[in-house]
């Protein structure tokens, strides 16, 4: 877990370590962090990125991020930050933050009115609006 907080990224370590089978540690983020290579997600869950400071990066040796990794971003808008351009042209396996707003909008529609929607639908008229 690499986090610029130390207190928020304890407390995200101790929910994973206590509730999940994964063993988390805490890296505060602090300067450029280079990705280890043994890792094999990267998530970005920051706002670095999004509408409309599409030019934010994130403190991150590109380098580091290598064929292999999947690395996903939960930024929707745009769909393509520059982590996720960055980690297709260092040859990862990419999940953009489109997947997330979609879905979201699935369970919403369900909770709110019963019926089950085809996200496919919802991406399709999501990367028309952005251009993707």
């Amino acid at each position: 877990m690499v986090n610029r907080s130390f207190e928020r990224g304890t407390e995200l370590v101790k929910v994973i370590n206590d509730n999940t089978p994964a063993k988390a540690e805490l890296v505060v983020w602090d300067k450029i962090y280079a990705v280890r290579p043994d890792v094999d997600i990267v998530i970005n869950a920051a706002s670095i990125g999004l509408y409309p400071h599409v030019d934010g990066r994130l403190d991150i040796e590109t380098q580091s991020l290598k064929a292999g990794m999947v690395v996903t971003d939960v930024v929707p808008s745009p769909p393509r930050t520059n982590l996720i351009m960055d980690a297709e042209a260092n040859g990862c396996t990419i999940v953009d933050g489109l997947g997330m707003l979609v879905n979201q909008g699935v369970i919403s529609i369900k909770y709110w009115t019963g019926i089950d929607v085809d996200p496919s639908v919802m991406r399709r008229k999501l990367e028309q609006i952005y251009g993707t």
